[in-house]
């Protein structure tokens, strides 16, 4: 968020309907809003459980289920395996596709117009460049490693159990290209990388799907652990195989596939609210008791806006919406330009890409400091934690720290109680989820209407 100066504040109003309840047409108004491309985590702590700083994680009393953490902020630095399987994946990359001493120098450029392509126009390429065998060294060598660092600030802090003894877990993977996905979870998650996991993956394109799976098995025997997983290639559009599929996965991803399908209905009789309301309908019908849906997008605002009209789908479903949502009700930032949109940022540690992948992007003159991200994890309604009428209030931290005069280095956050503004709190990781005391009569700040926090739980 850019610094601005801070508006008047005003004290809370009253709302016009009861908080939580759905407006009649809201949903069909924002999903609108996404088809025009609309502009609309950090690690938890069961309670008691001390955070990595030594200090208490805070858990509101009267929320069973909603956990809470204060963790300073911090630069982004992979684990030790990630670490290593990604400083080892040229490699892997060699093995499966060798580059010519001509191609390799080209490679800074073969990138740099990749990239053109890929923001410019996404829809357009219909991925043609899995064509080119210049194109497909640069998304491998270049896109796919950037894909499983960002990948990997997901999923290493995500909640992500793994279903009870006796269940085999399986994973369907939509839109799965090289296996993004699918990679990041096994370089990220030791308990999930030894399991005996059944997976589906997806794709109306073969030949990157193919690559990624030797890219996965030649991995696993570089860095000498066995690949327990059974792998099945599918050849399909993602709506036949979420409604044809037999397999009730465990877990259900999707990465970079929601702005594939808004790009696509700009071009199709399907318009894109209607798409996503039966995707939200498949998922709510697949996914088992024990199941968890995860989708994610790039963090710009259309994959904000994006991540946050399938939300707005599912909880119509009867989904529940348990990350990064601390609550159930409307998104506060869906359909409103004034206010960014909900997305993960994390400053990246000098050392926190492999050497081989900083040169490389060095070369290809394209800047890297930061990663980014919006996502959304769905699972089945029932355990939802609920806010008490007083006491801390649970809230995501959803920007970066701005300036606010009075407030200090100030973020927005996300609750049940609307957006908040939480002041001094740059010490705090972006994606966080805090205990907010909002007082007796909180008051708003005037340019976005935010409520201004009194206090962190702890009296910060």
């Amino acid at each position: 968020m850019p610094e601005r100066p801070a508006a008047a504040c005003k004290p809370e109003e009253k709302p016009a309907r009861k908080p939580g309840r759905a407006v009649p047409g809201e949903a069909r108004r924002v999903r609108a809003d996404a088809e025009k491309g609309g502009r609309g985590a950090g690690r938890v702590f069961e309670k008691g459980v001390r955070p990595h700083d030594g200090r208490k994680a805070h858990v509101t009393e009267g929320t069973p289920g909603l956990r809470l953490d204060v963790p300073p902020a911090r630069l982004f630095m992979p684990d030790t395996f990630a670490a290593e399987a990604l400083r080892r994946l040229p490699e892997v990359l060699d093995a499966v596709m060798p580059l010519r001493r001509a191609h390799r120098a080209d490679l800074p450029d073969a990138i740099r117009e990749l990239s053109a392509q890929l923001t410019t126009e996404r829809y357009a390429l219909a991925r043609s460049y899995w064509s080119s065998p210049r194109l497909v060294s640069a998304y491998l060598r270049y896109f796919l490693p950037w894909n499983l660092l960002r990948l990997h600030c997901l999923f290493r802090d995500l909640d992500l159990p793994l279903p009870p003894e006796g269940t085999v877990p399986s994973m369907v993977d939509l839109g799965s290209g090289p296996l993004s996905v699918p990679l990041a979870l096994w370089i990220s998650r030791p308990e999930w990388r030894e399991a005996p996991l059944r997976v589906v993956c997806a794709d109306t394109a073969p030949r990157p799907m193919a690559l990624g799976l030797q890219l996965l098995e030649q991995l696993a025997g570089l860095m000498g652990v066995p690949l327990t997983w059974q792998i099945r290639l599918e050849r399909a559009p993602l709506t036949r195989v979420l409604n044809d599929i037999r397999l009730r996965p465990t877990l259900l991803t999707g990465g970079n596939v929601l702005n594939e399908w808004q790009a696509q209905s700009q071009d199709a009789s399907i318009p894109f609210g209607e798409r996503v309301g039966e995707v939200a309908m498949a998922v709510a019908r697949q996914l088992p008791e024990e199941g968890t849906a995860l989708f994610v997008e790039p963090g710009t605002r259309l994959g904000g806006t994006l991540t946050a009209t399938l939300r707005q789908a599912a909880l119509e479903e009867g989904l529940w919406a348990v990350a990064p949502c601390p609550h159930a009700q409307e998104c506060p930032l869906l359909g409103r330009r004034d206010r960014g949109w909900c997305h993960v940022h994390r400053e990246l540690a000098p050392d926190a890409a492999p050497a081989w992948l900083s040169s490389l992007t060095q070369a290809a003159r394209l800047a890297k400091q930061s990663l980014s991200f919006s996502y959304i994890q769905l699972r089945r309604a029932g355990t939802e934690a609920t806010q008490p009428e007083r006491g801390p209030v649970g809230a995501r931290l959803l920007s970066d720290a701005f300036l606010v005069p009075g407030l200090g280095q100030a973020r927005y956050a996300c609750s049940s109680r609307g957006l908040l503004l939480v002041p001094h709190a740059a010490r705090l990781c972006p994606g966080s989820l805090v205990a907010c005391r909002l007082g007796s009569s909180p008051r708003r700040d005037g340019k976005s209407g935010a409520l201004i926090v009194e206090e962190l739980a702890d009296g910060r």
